[in-house]
């Protein structure tokens, strides 16, 4: 069998469910299990190696991870004791990597870990940046691992973050959106009427903000250290940790700075099985704060196997920064950003082989440890 860097060679774009499983069988991707595998990503790990930090921190060029834990560590901790509010925790993550020369990664939350605020970003030896990995990456896999609203009980082999793996820079362009857009019809309405692309200065489809279509459209959370979710809890009330917002008879509401915010977009997008999408994390075109830690939607959202869903909507984990912010129902507030797959996927999200905990989401729908309303 030819290696996948050579088969992939002339290739710009994100590696499909089988090509990912071939990175494990050929031992670019080791300690991994088949079974965290995604349509276009892989879930990753964390080990029971866990630190407490004076701060955020990046590594210098060549300069490997454990060379500054000897001198930034706090102290080592134990996944015994919850990880507190605000604290700062370097993870090590079981899988390695041992890349091909012409692959590389970009990492994010996963949607239950983004969807309570526990903010997750990876480091790697030698680069000065936040959830990449370089192209040929040999080693250790590191994660940052921020509680930004309550305490967080993990546990061994918990899944925080996902990887998705590049061969080239994949978006598609706007001509290449409308014609899959003539096609498949994007973006639906609350009708599964196909919407029509608004135009945008970036590249991918925008998406509002729907503060009118539910009695409850979302839901708030004001940081308090005084209650401790456990990650493996799946029967939470939602008010135990978030307030819910009642719909506003005005059409809008203030997010106060500081605060997270769960919302759900106003249109239902759909991602074919040949393409995934990544919801861009921040947008300073749509306002001063953060509208999803988790930006990876898988082929198959909102889709299916072969095109019998029209539509599921995204869900917003929104934190303020700088000010005050006033949303408005309809208001744009998120950009999607399609990428060609290496294949058309070969598993889909919802398929019934995988655990897709958000297939059926309507609604401004919390995390998988809150019960079903």
């Amino acid at each position: 069998m030819p290696c996948l860097f050579i088969m992939l060679d002339n290739f710009k774009g994100a590696l499909a469910y089988q090509h990912i499983k071939e990175l494990i069988t050929n031992g670019h991707i080791r300690e991994a299990q088949e079974e965290n595998l995604q349509p276009s990503s892989i879930d990753l790990s964390i080990s029971g190696e866990i630190y407490r930090m004076r701060g955020t921190f990046l590594p210098r060029p060549n300069e490997k991870i454990r060379d500054i834990l000897r001198s930034g560590i706090l102290f080592p901790v134990s996944l015994n004791q919850p990880l507190e509010l605000n604290g700062i925790y370097l993870i090590r993550l079981n899988e390695l990597l041992d890349l091909p020369p012409n692959i590389y990664a970009m990492t994010n939350n996963k949607s239950s870990s983004g969807r309570i605020n526990l903010q997750t970003r990876l480091i790697v030896n030698g680069v000065s940046s936040f959830d990449y990995i370089p192209k040929g990456y040999r080693g250790e896999l590191w994660l940052e691992v921020i509680p930004k609203s309550f305490p967080v009980q993990l546990n061994y082999s918990e899944r925080l973050n996902q990887m998705r793996f590049f061969t080239g820079d994949g978006r598609l362009k706007e001509d290449e959106l409308r014609s899959i857009n003539d096609r498949y019809g994007l973006l639906r309405g609350p009708m599964d009427e196909v919407l029509p692309l608004s135009p945008s200065a970036q590249l991918g489809l925008t998406m509002s903000v729907d503060l009118s279509s539910t009695d409850i459209v979302g839901f708030r959370c004001n940081p308090t250290g005084s209650r401790v979710l456990d990650y493996k809890g799946r029967d939470y009330e939602a008010t135990e940790f978030f307030e819910p917002i009642p719909r506003p008879k005005d059409g809008q509401l203030i997010m106060r700075k500081g605060e997270f915010y769960v919302f759900v977009t106003k249109e239902k997008i759909r991602v074919p099985r040949e393409y995934a999408v990544e919801m861009l994390p921040y947008d300073v075109s749509k306002g001063e704060f953060r509208s999803h830690y988790a930006g990876f939607f898988d082929p198959g959202w909102g889709f299916g196997k072969g095109g019998e869903i029209l539509g599921t909507p995204g869900v917003l984990e929104v934190f303020t920064h700088d000010n005050d912010f006033v949303l408005r129902d309809g208001q744009p507030i998120c950009q999607m950003v399609y990428e060609h797959l290496s294949a058309e996927a070969e598993l889909y999200y919802g398929d019934p082989k995988l655990m897709s905990n958000y297939y059926t989401q309507r609604g401004p729908r919390l995390s998988k440890h809150f019960k079903m309303s």
